[in-house]
């Protein structure tokens, strides 16, 4: 899972008509998104027994695939890749952060506590501490519709973690330990914060000049190079050879649908409004329950479901609470 690009505004003033209405197309790829998402933790969930640091590392390498020939032709173009170096030095440190914890600790959840869980979790877990990070480092304000919506929020991630230990007997097939529960949980939730940290840095290096494109060839590149080393030291080269061809294809292929979804939410946030985005981009929460309930048969508890419930009202009322950009 990696978190939302930062905010950018909608440009609907062409003269031109075009064949489909923006907002239809929108959210047309609001939902492609949450779908595409949902896909990606599917295919994470599905390689849950592989070693979450080297699963992290080969889902990095599509990103970085597809944004260097995007990187040359802005070069040849003429434009200018990388702004001023403390920028530069900022996303990288962030990106290194968000991929050594929040990728990490995001699949190792997933083999834990199932992907039912840890989306909600993780989505809880970054809106409370982006709210926090953000009025603290980016002086935005939090109404009070916000500050309900957070306390809705942490009420979510309260229920969820009741229910972590069916969640858990179900993805391990054995008897749920207690440590190891809230361990589980714990790592959706401290997802959700590396995340959050990502995403405020982005958005103010964003805001300040930085392309999209370097922003996201800097963390995957970032997180191929630290998290690939990583995974050679802990599993070494027999580990990483012995990796079965069909788990390689199902983490590159959540690391291409991490990529899609990403593109395909900045798309949207472009042709909509930042609170019409989000809103649609909270359907993970659902989806992933579903997901998990349905293909993986992880354990449908009521925790789960009104967790699940509680994070799809809290994000809406905090997406209300925010200005839409025209």
């Amino acid at each position: 899972m990696t978190s939302p690009p930062p905010d950018a505004p909608a440009d609907n003033t062409s003269p031109h008509h075009p064949l489909i209405d923006p907002v239809v197309l929108g959210t047309l790829c609001g939902l492609a998104s949450a779908a595409i998402y949902t896909a990606a933790n599917s295919f994470l969930r599905s390689v849950k027994d592989c070693d979450p640091v080297w699963v992290s590392a080969v889902k990095a390498v599509p990103t970085v695939v597809f944004m260097t020939p995007w990187l040359v032709v802005m070069l040849a173009r003429g434009q200018r890749i990388f702004p001023a170096w403390p920028i530069t030095l900022a996303i990288a440190g962030a990106g290194l952060f968000g991929q050594l914890v929040g990728n990490i600790s995001f699949q190792w959840a997933l083999g834990e506590v199932g992907v039912a869980l840890t989306v909600p979790l993780s989505l809880g877990g970054m809106i409370v501490s982006a709210a926090i990070l953000g009025r603290v480092f980016l002086h935005e304000p939090v109404t009070v519709r916000a500050a309900i919506s957070l306390g809705i929020l942490l009420a979510a991630i309260a229920v969820l973690s009741l229910g972590a230990g069916d969640a858990r007997a179900s993805v391990t097939r054995s008897a749920a330990a207690p440590l190891q529960v809230a361990a589980g949980a714990a790592a959706g939730c401290l997802a959700g914060f590396a995340y959050s940290v990502l995403n405020v840095v982005i958005r103010y290096a964003v805001l300040r000049g930085m392309p999209l494109p370097t922003t996201l060839f800097i963390v995957a590149g970032g997180g191929l190079v630290s998290l690939g080393t990583l995974a050679w030291l802990r599993i070494g080269v027999g580990g990483i050879a012995a990796t079965n061809p069909q788990d390689l294809s199902l983490m590159l292929l959540a690391g291409a649908c991490n990529t899609l979804a990403f593109l395909a939410l900045a798309k949207s946030l472009q042709l909509t409004s930042v609170v019409y985005v989000n809103a649609l981009n909270a359907a993970q929460a659902a989806l992933a329950a579903l997901a998990g309930v349905l293909i993986f048969h992880e354990a449908l508890s009521p925790w789960l479901v009104q967790g699940v419930l509680l994070t799809v009202l809290g994000l809406a009322i905090l997406t209300r609470s925010r200005p839409t950009l025209r």
